[in-house]
């Protein structure tokens, strides 16, 4: 059963660069709360690649689970 007041945490995909993320530039689509390193993300190992490229993190706000895609700057 589920508690009645308490809401439902979403989840979304976002894309960013490392700058932006670092300079807390990501705003969470659920509340529009910014978000970044100071969040705690957990970064996803990925093969062979020196960085990961992906990271998940919670917001504190709303509780919307976030998959972070870190690109290359254009």
């Amino acid at each position: 059963m589920h508690e009645m007041g308490r809401k439902r945490a979403g989840f979304a995909d976002l894309q960013t660069t490392r700058l932006a993320f670092s300079q807390d530039g990501v705003r969470c689509p659920s509340c529009n709360r910014r978000v970044g390193q100071a969040d705690n993300p957990k970064f996803i190992p990925t093969f062979g690649a020196a960085e990961s490229t992906l990271a998940t993190l919670t917001c504190e706000r709303c509780r919307t689970t976030l998959t972070i895609r870190f690109v290359e700057p254009e």
